[in-house]
């Protein structure tokens, strides 16, 4: 699998390893091909072995419950277990595949009814009936949760998108900074460019090499509008392989204005060894601009010591991807660690205290955790983890 790397440039005092080898997923068995094609048009995307493993245990669990209610009595009514088989289901697909899955168990408790080899007929035509009613009234039970989740979802999104903008709202002078500093560079290219064309005789070399430069900082700046526009466009979810280095450099490029004029060194150490993770990149940006506007924050709030953030990544222990941000800030109290995560709860005179709890958000919508603790000699250092793509090929 090739990595999408992604070039940026960073502030003079932030050292970086660049990170992300291509990882090899190994080969889908069978079955989990023909389980991913018959819930395409329901599933959604898969974040673990685990809710890989999840479809083929409902699969197994309806294919055992169909051969007990053939095999039984029709004073039997196995079939009503296909209730479980529905709930399941909600847990890997949408309302569509759910009512799929329906459908399917539907069909066998028919098939199942018409192949029981002995038993009271009319037995067997009012057990049948009750099954077919409980799958049925599951599944609408099952849609309708499903359709309250994908509302949270979009709320959920839309206070991200607050967040979002309101972060970038306060990082603007940087931001205008970072984009007039390519435009500067194309007006005196292009002054110089100008005078080298002017001379006699000409300097044609020399000329071309300030078009260059005018074409490539024209292109910084349209790198650094772009990002800045798909952190404020509020846009549906779009997961798709990611390096977290290259999210990390893209955070790092848009902040290192700020970083300068606060007097904070960055100092990074990105493993080389991390997978690949399945996940938005904006919404994972977001997070660790949350992360790093709160350490610089923090040190600010400092009134003496070194002034110092210091960011990591590595391979976790399930084979997914760690990151931590440390400052020397002022530090965490101990006891707001089990609510600092919570909405509205904010360490800040002037916080509104739903940053933190939105980085949590996304960490979990991504199958990750995401934890803080006081930092030594002082300051706080946040973690957090995600699935790599060792964790989700089978």
């Amino acid at each position: 699998m090739a990595l999408d790397k992604t070039q940026v440039r960073l502030p003079p005092d932030v050292s970086t390893t660049n990170g992300g080898e291509p990882t090899s997923a190994r080969r889908r068995n069978p079955i989990s091909t023909y389980l991913a094609a018959m819930f395409a048009n329901g599933a959604r995307p898969s974040g673990s072995v685990r809710s890989m493993a999840l479809p083929v245990a409902t699969a197994m669990l309806a294919i055992v419950i169909f051969a007990v209610d053939t095999l039984t009595r029709y004073e039997i009514s196995a079939a009503t277990f296909y209730v479980i088989v529905v709930l399941l289901s909600l847990h890997f697909c949408r309302a569509q595949g759910v009512i799929t899955v329906s459908a399917i168990c539907v069909v066998l408790t028919i098939v199942s009814y018409v192949l029981t080899p002995d038993g009271n007929f009319e037995t067997g035509i009012i057990n049948t009936s009750i099954s077919i009613l409980a799958i049925a009234a599951t599944t609408y039970l099952a849609v309708r949760i499903d359709s309250a989740r994908v509302a949270a979802e979009q709320a959920q999104a839309h206070l991200a998108h607050v967040a979002r903008v309101t972060t970038l709202g306060e990082i603007a002078a940087s931001i205008a900074h970072e984009v007039n500093q390519p435009l500067a560079a194309i007006v005196t290219n292009a002054n110089a460019g100008t005078r080298w064309l002017q001379a006699q005789p000409s300097n044609l070399e020399k000329a071309t090499a300030s078009i260059e430069s005018i074409v490539d900082d024209a292109n910084r700046a349209s790198e650094i509008i772009n990002r800045v526009r798909a952190l404020a466009t509020r846009r549906e979810l779009k997961k798709a392989w990611i390096e977290i280095n290259a999210v990390i450099h893209e955070v790092l490029a848009l902040m290192q204005t700020r970083l300068r004029e606060n007097r904070i060194t960055v100092r990074t150490n990105l493993s080389n060894d991390v997978p690949m993770i399945f996940g938005d990149r904006i919404q994972l940006q977001q997070v660790v601009l949350n992360l790093l506007v709160n350490a610089i924050d923090a040190i600010n709030a400092a009134s003496h010591g070194s002034r110092e953030i210091q960011i990591n990544s590595s391979k976790s222990n399930t084979c997914g991807v760690t990151v931590t941000i440390e400052d020397s800030g002022i530090g965490l109290d101990p006891s707001s660690l089990t609510h600092i995560f919570d909405a509205f709860h904010s360490t800040k005179s002037d916080g509104m205290g739903i940053g933190l709890s939105i980085c949590r958000s996304i960490i979990e919508a991504h199958s990750g955790h995401i934890w803080a603790a006081p930092y030594k000699p002082r300051g706080a250092k946040f973690c957090f983890t995600l699935p790599g793509d060792r964790e989700i090929t089978l």
